[in-house]
């Protein structure tokens, strides 16, 4: 196309969404926006974005038809036509809860992010999840709708209106009061609790959270923060008193009528898996104002061990071990010799559901325990 016959125009060519289109499709982007391909990412990923102006007609189809067919979503507009551009508020985390799904969605995330397999499966397997942050309101549609489609839910937070939790590990006095200093001095009025091994801050804003992060570097302290918007809990009942209004209660979030009473004598148990913050913090409510105390177990901060009792397919298993849960091969072939009970690996919840699931395939009798 020649360069005459391209500008001269009226026409504003816009990016409306990534759409479908793969990461490697953002080559086709940085031919209209010379730079850097982190700046065509931003634009691609906060789209709307205005990707060139004073287009001819015949040229502003052309490139809207080629860019379409890669999987975005193009618009051609006059060039002065009222446009808004998206903003980059926003942060998501997959969660997926059938295994069977999980291979599907760590191939897509690997498309959408132009990474390879291994570094997507790890990605999708921690917790929680998160793919991509800074994006706008149409990326977040679009990844909802792609992933979606594998039966994969989107947690997204608006990173302005999020709170944040820190856990940070202190194994020494020294350490611990400077880490308290240093939380009084960017949070005076944050809830610290305090334990013979951590000290952890909740509701934090981001401005705070990064604040800390920042200092907590500086310590020499081991320390996760957490979005608390994309947080996963399982809720443990630990107390609750024997009664009607009790047992409608967990009837209602789901326990089957016949096992209630057994769940109520044999506390604390976990009465619910896998549900965000607001669940969990409602759930917690409900079961306090019963007269009961249940506690919310984030994922993120969970470790688990397999428990291999049986082993049928032994070669199979220890691939599964290397490939999928990251064990040294002489540690897997090891772990699938005894296959006596012993706990085996330290893995993240997702990480460890899978291969529970993937061994069970194989004939492989494997359970889960928390470290």
């Amino acid at each position: 196309m020649a360069q005459q016959g391209v500008f001269g125009g009226e026409r504003r060519l816009v990016l409306e969404s990534v759409g479908t289109a793969d990461a490697v499709a953002l080559r086709a982007i940085r031919q209209l926006v010379p730079g850097a391909i982190q700046e065509v990412a931003r634009l691609v990923y906060q789209a709307p974005s205005e990707l060139t102006n004073g287009l001819r007609d015949t040229a502003a189809a052309e490139v809207a038809d080629l860019l379409g067919g890669l999987g975005f979503r193009v618009s051609v507009a006059p060039s002065d036509a009222a446009f808004r551009a998206g903003v980059g508020e926003f942060e998501i985390a997959l969660v997926v809860t059938d295994m069977d799904r999980l291979p599907s969605a760590i191939a897509e995330a690997a498309a959408f992010l132009g990474t390879d397999l291994a570094t997507a499966r790890r990605l999708v397997c921690r917790a929680p999840a998160v793919l991509v942050s800074n994006i706008s309101e149409a990326t977040v549609s679009a990844v909802r709708d792609r992933f979606g489609r594998f039966g994969v839910d989107v947690d997204v937070s608006r990173l302005s209106a999020a709170r944040y939790y820190a856990v940070v590990a202190v194994d020494n006095p020294a350490l611990r009061r400077t880490v308290t200093e240093l939380i009084r001095d960017i949070a005076s009025d944050a809830a610290v609790v305090e334990t013979q091994a951590a000290l952890t801050v909740a509701d934090l804003s981001l401005e705070n959270a990064q604040a800390l992060w920042g200092r907590l570097q500086r310590t020499g302290a081991r320390a996760s923060i957490c979005n608390r918007d994309l947080e996963r809990y399982d809720v443990s009942l630990n107390q609750a008193p024997d009664t009607a209004p009790m047992r409608e209660m967990l009837v209602s979030i789901g326990l089957p009528a016949r096992v209630v009473p057994r769940v109520l004598g044999k506390l604390p148990v976990i009465i619910q898996q896998n549900v965000g913050h607001t669940a969990m913090q409602a759930l917690l409510d409900r079961v306090a104002d019963l007269g009961g105390r249940a506690t919310g177990l984030p994922h993120s901060f969970q470790r688990f061990a397999l428990v291999l009792r049986s082993v049928k397919d032994a070669p199979g298993a220890i691939q599964a071990l290397v490939s999928l849960g990251d064990l040294p091969e002489l540690a897997a072939s090891a772990a699938v010799k005894e296959a006596k009970g012993v706990l085996v690996g330290n893995f993240t919840r997702t990480t460890a559901l899978w291969l529970q699931h993937t061994l069970a395939v194989q004939g492989t009798d494997a359970g889960i325990e928390l470290l």
